[in-house]
């Protein structure tokens, strides 16, 4: 039986798309046999979604390098920190025959076995060492094996938006939920709005009053059915994470407002592509912007999710998946 001990990060800030990212591609390989151990901070939402998946899970210390925890030899090391040091890389080398790491912009990813980067241009690859196997662009994007089949799913638009989707992420770091909530109730009178809420609780008691005013409103915990969710919209605004690419997959428009600076040069490129609309980072989002996008018609509507479709397929995930079990079989 094959080991894997996944490191990544969960924080407010950092979000859980790194978590989610993770399990998707745990429970593949827990299908096959693996054996899988996550080390994580001690962030409540990531423990409980680890608990509930029923994984192995250590608490990590912030203090302590990933090398001083690691409790024994494992196949295959994946780091989902971000930002690696040469140093860290080679310190955790000394528990592991192979390592990968996603979305690693630091100098520990010419370290590794495999970098993994569904923002990076394919043709990255050629400023990586020889013994570094690149995975870059769209194509392996990790999501759940839902995408996959929500994909291949015709998508039917009315003559306008007659739903919106506004998910901000699992921690909403900058609180955009309800500022854009309030934004859409005031311009769109007759759309169906559904929001989720992830765990930002802080915001739940000002989203429910608003609910309660607004029968067209309707208010989500966490939910398990994210592709058939977005699937049943007609647009969604979100930020530049892992939704933005769950919305590609199958097909749904996507409005993105960014939470952090790196996700504005994957939802520029996106734009550019002509599958979604960038409408800037943080609070300063183009109120005007969203404003026609709002008002967008079904030729552009079907113009987006076709091509958003185009860029990613859902499918990420396997061939991820296949190519650490073609190197641990080396």
């Amino acid at each position: 039986m094959s080991s894997v001990a996944i490191h990544c990060k969960a924080s407010i800030s950092d979000g859980m798309g790194h978590i989610y990212r993770q399990i998707n591609l745990a429970n593949e390989l827990k299908k096959q046999g693996w054996e899988i151990s996550f080390y994580i901070p001690n962030f409540a939402p990531a423990i409980d979604l680890l608990s509930q998946a029923e994984f192995t899970l250590v608490i990590t210390d912030p203090e302590s390098s990933i090398a001083e925890y690691l409790d024994k030899f494992y196949d295959f090391v994946i780091l989902d920190i971000q930002d690696t040091t040469e140093s860290l890389v080679y310190s955790v080398k000394k528990c592991t025959r192979y390592i990968a790491s996603f979305e690693d912009l630091g100098a520990g990813r010419n370290h590794v076995d495999i970098l993994i980067d569904c923002n990076l241009a394919p043709s990255e690859t050629k400023s990586l060492p020889s013994y570094t196997r690149g995975l870059l662009g769209p194509d392996y994007s990790v999501l759940h094996p839902d995408f996959a089949y929500y994909h291949t799913q015709s998508r039917n638009f009315g003559a306008s938006s007659q739903s919106v989707l506004i998910s901000m992420g699992a921690t909403d770091p900058k609180n955009l939920t309800l500022p854009l909530t309030s934004f859409v109730l005031q311009e769109k009178h007759g759309l169906k709005i559904t929001v989720l809420i992830g765990h930002n609780a802080n915001i739940t008691p000002d989203l429910n009053k608003l609910s309660n005013q607004f029968k067209l409103l309707n208010v989500l915990d966490p939910i398990s059915n994210m592709a058939q969710m977005l699937w049943e919209h007609d647009v969604v605004i979100c930020s530049g994470g892992v939704t933005l690419h769950e919305a590609m997959a199958v097909g749904t428009p996507a409005f993105v407002v960014n939470q952090v600076a790196h996700q504005q040069t994957k939802a520029r490129f996106v734009e550019k592509s002509g599958a979604a609309i960038n409408l800037g980072i943080g609070t300063q989002y183009d109120v005007k912007k969203l404003r026609e996008a709002l008002d967008f018609k079904k030729p552009k509507l079907e113009s987006m999710s076709l091509k958003a479709k185009q860029l990613i397929d859902g499918r990420g995930l396997y061939r991820i998946i296949d190519a650490i079990n073609k190197l641990i079989k080396m």
